[in-house]
């Protein structure tokens, strides 16, 4: 009778607990993450067109959109991301194990005896297995595994974070190398039309029809774009090696043809997208979901904990009577902690400031990069007006340089007009090509403002399985020795 009471007490109590928690649970003191509401900053700016996916291949550059892909199969950098990536699932999978009780198997022996009776060692043999849980009563536990799941999202978004900036650096690599050829090229031209013009001067000088002086400027000149010709290699060869460092040496890439004449941009600026499409921003949300969490975390501390604990074992003095008894045991232990130097309380404090914090940068993060899309687009229209500014001037220098042309060889104008002519006409060359450039980099910025759609979530799940293949690997390989 008195078993089925002790019995009946004891689930009674453990009931009670159960149903009292709930009453005190610490999810309702965290703050609820508001949801950030984009504003535009410059008005209503926007791209019209199909949104592009993989941005890459809007330059028509299909040798591009080849190493683009080797790159992001091959880069050590993001094989690194996404190995990263794979350590946190597999330290997810052990913070699942907070939702499993312990079991423990015990043996033992050792010895007693009474010092004033009978000081004589008796032997004791025990072997048993035991179990305990602690009742997440306080949602601790389901706070503690929301935040290693964030923590595992975080780790992705700087996976992809990581594969936006490298598909980024090499386009812009690519590009720079085709600038630089182009460059190159068009001061080869530039140096043969010089050495014509030279040969036309000495002419002139040996006639007494102009001085030394414009011999010298002329020959200055020539001198001046062979030591950039031989600049222009050297900055050829270095962004070649980038590329190379950035393909994991991997392969070596074969760029070809000149800077693009114009390109369709082809996208529309879905600001509200940005929410989704930019891994900075998702990182940034969930730290702060993360602080909101941990909230959850620091007041569980704070409260009162309920565990479980069951065990069978075999106890004996005998080692040869080991196995004739069988003791069984359980309970439940409540403790709560009353004075600690108010570290708990401080605790708690600590998380909600850290939360408070983490909110503002994700609205700051959300507010940034709005304006940095804006602004890319402003950039991009401003570049497009600059190109279309630089081609007039070019054109228009080119007939100034004819003419020039034509009346010093009709003895009606000195020939520093013409060498004015000249200089004049490489500068405007030189500005028409910068100014293609600037307008690549400019469509480079806007389309990495916008962040990753599906090429991004491709690469994610191409890169995670090659990390779960090469860390296979490595298991087999062990195993072979």
């Amino acid at each position: 009778m008195k078993q089925a009471a002790f019995k009946l007490n004891f689930w009674v109590m453990i009931l009670a607990l159960a149903t009292m928690t709930g009453c005190f649970s610490p999810v309702k003191y965290a703050t609820n993450l508001p949801e950030e509401t984009v504003r535009s900053t410059y008005g209503d700016i926007v791209i019209t067109g199909e949104v592009r996916d993989k941005w890459w291949e809007a330059f028509g550059d299909s040798e591009l959109n080849a190493f683009v892909e080797l790159v992001l199969r091959e880069s050590p950098t993001l094989q690194s991301a996404y190995l990263r990536l794979i350590d946190s699932e597999i330290a997810l999978k052990q913070n699942n194990g907070s939702y499993y009780p312990s079991v423990t198997l015990n043996a033992g022996v050792g010895g007693n005896g009474e010092i004033y009776s009978d000081p004589s060692a008796k032997p004791s043999y025990n072997l048993g297995i035991s179990a305990s849980y602690e009742i997440d009563i306080w949602g601790k536990v389901k706070a503690q595994q929301h935040i290693s799941e964030l923590s595992l999202l975080s780790v992705q978004d700087s996976a992809e974070s990581a594969a936006m900036t490298l598909v980024g650096n090499v386009v812009t690599e690519w590009f720079n190398i085709k600038y630089y050829r182009d460059r190159k090229a068009l001061i080869e031209r530039l140096l043969a039309l010089s050495e014509e013009y030279y040969d036309l001067v000495q002419e002139y000088y040996r006639y007494g029809q102009t001085n030394g002086m414009d011999v010298l400027e002329q020959r200055q000149q020539i001198e001046t774009l062979r030591s950039t010709i031989r600049e222009l290699d050297v900055n050829i060869r270095l962004s070649q090696h980038a590329l190379e460092i950035l393909a994991g040496n991997k392969a070596k890439p074969e760029v070809n043809g000149s800077l693009p004449e114009d390109v369709d941009m082809g996208g529309t600026v879905d600001v509200d997208a940005l929410l989704e499409n930019r891994p900075d921003i998702r990182a940034a949300r969930r730290s702060a979901e993360q602080a909101d969490a941990q909230v959850v975390v620091a007041i569980a501390d704070r409260l009162p904990t309920l565990r479980l604990s069951a065990s069978l074992s075999y106890r004996s003095v005998s080692i040869v009577d080991l196995f004739k008894t069988l003791l069984w045991d359980v309970g439940a232990s409540l403790s709560a902690p009353l004075f600690d130097g108010f570290k708990k309380t401080q605790a708690i404090d600590r998380a909600k400031v850290s939360y408070l914090i983490q909110s503002f940068s994700y609205a700051v993060t959300v507010m940034n990069a709005i304006s940095e899309v804006e602004k890319a687009i402003l950039n991009l229209k401003l570049r497009e007006e600059l190109l279309v500014d630089a081609r007039s001037q070019l054109e228009r220098q080119q007939e100034i340089l004819e003419i020039s042309r034509n009346y010093f060889t009709g003895g009606t104008m000195d020939y520093n007009r013409v060498l004015s002519a000249l200089r004049s006409l490489i500068s405007a060359s030189q500005s028409e090509l910068d100014a293609r450039r600037n307008l690549i980099n400019a469509q480079i910025t806007l389309y990495k403002s916008m962040g990753g759609m599906g090429w991004l979530k491709d690469t994610t799940e191409q890169n995670t399985q090659n990390a779960r293949e090469l860390l296979k690997s490595l298991d087999d390989k062990e195993d072979k020795e």
